[in-house]
């Protein structure tokens, strides 16, 4: 899976018809935030959750509604989480839909790991924050929410939390969260838990269908390999980075390595949504940042190093990054 912090897209769908089911024009809140309405409805697509993030934030000023999040949990398909949301409503049981979501959760976004704490009556489906990755709080309610749902509607009623533990403070208006999860909420908990009995937990589902279950599973770890795949760019970046150390990086002696044109290399990149020069561009601004913090190299060197054959070409570039030299961009980085 990418290190890359990623969210299905079809999970913004969902946020979208709660937007719209609240009054308020969910095309314009995408296009604050930069989001084209018509990747939603690709089943494989998927956001920055930067984006998502800010999706959410918006989402909030704009209803005033801090228990928004809750109500995604009624919009969300079938189809919401791929092959996933129907290997979930046709298992054995909850233990069991638990152990897929656990598997297989990276599908909807990369920013958490799930985890199941056993108890001698009771465990709990945990949503772990991973180091150095962020999420809205909303996204956590929607998430539980989307978890209690489930178990509720498969069960026909019969299955239900025991208590809740989230992350996020108590919000202002508290009752929402009290109404829809009807057990004790335990708010700035150290993790994010919605606990079950763990007679519940085997309870047979009622949908439960192993044959049709086993199937879905072949089809979301197809999904899961693939998102496990790095994307075409992300090799091609790595070439340019090779060759940008042999020198200026070229577009057809790049495509060779992949056995293609370089009309077919550029044609690729372009449905990934960049281009040669582009990779060439911010591959040679990150490395010029990481060799300008180092003191012992020279400007003619990092120059030579960046694949530009002309010094005053990286010069020039530099000031197009950062709106300095390079020498001024390391005095004034080196007095910080």
């Amino acid at each position: 899976m990418t290190d890359e912090p990623t969210t299905i897209a079809s999970w913004a769908l969902a946020v979208c018809r709660t937007i719209d089911a609240a009054g308020v024009d969910s095309q314009k809140i995408l296009d604050e935030v930069g989001i084209d309405k018509s990747i939603l409805h690709d089943p494989n697509a998927r956001l920055p959750t930067q984006q998502m993030t800010q999706l959410w934030r918006r989402t909030v000023t704009i209803t005033g509604d801090e228990a928004i999040g809750l109500k995604v949990a009624n919009f969300v398909q079938p189809t919401s989480f791929n092959a996933l949301s129907f290997s979930l409503l046709v298992s054995e049981s909850l233990a069991d839909a638990w152990s897929r979501v656990k598997r297989y959760y990276s599908i909807i976004s990369n920013v958490l790991e799930v985890d199941i704490e056993h108890g001698p009556e009771q465990s709990a489906l945990c949503f772990n924050k991973l180091p150095g990755k962020h999420y809205a709080d909303e996204a956590i309610d929607a998430f539980m929410a989307t978890s209690y749902l489930m178990a509720l509607q498969v069960s026909h009623g019969q299955i239900k939390p025991t208590r809740l533990a989230l992350e996020r403070r108590q919000p202002f208006e508290a009752k929402p969260f009290e109404q829809l999860f009807s057990c004790p909420i335990s708010y700035a908990a150290k993790g994010n838990k919605i606990y079950y009995s763990n007679q519940d937990l085997q309870r047979p589902f009622p949908s439960a269908n192993r044959e049709l279950a086993l199937k879905n599973d072949e089809a979301i770890h197809s999904y899961f390999l693939a998102l496990s795949q790095p994307s075409f760019s992300k090799k091609v970046s790595e070439e340019i980075a090779i060759a940008m150390t042999l020198g200026n990086p070229d577009r057809d002696t790049v495509a060779k390595t992949f056995h293609m044109s370089s009309r077919s290399l550029q044609r690729k990149l372009r449905e990934e949504g960049t281009s040669f020069s582009e990779q060439v561009e911010q591959i040679r601004k990150n490395l010029a940042q990481k060799y300008l913090s180092s003191p012992q190299l020279s400007m003619l060197e990092i120059s030579f190093r960046l694949g530009f054959k002309d010094p005053s070409n990286f010069t020039r570039a530099c000031k197009r990054w950062y709106g300095v030299s390079p020498l001024q961009y390391r005095q004034q980085n080196s007095a910080k």
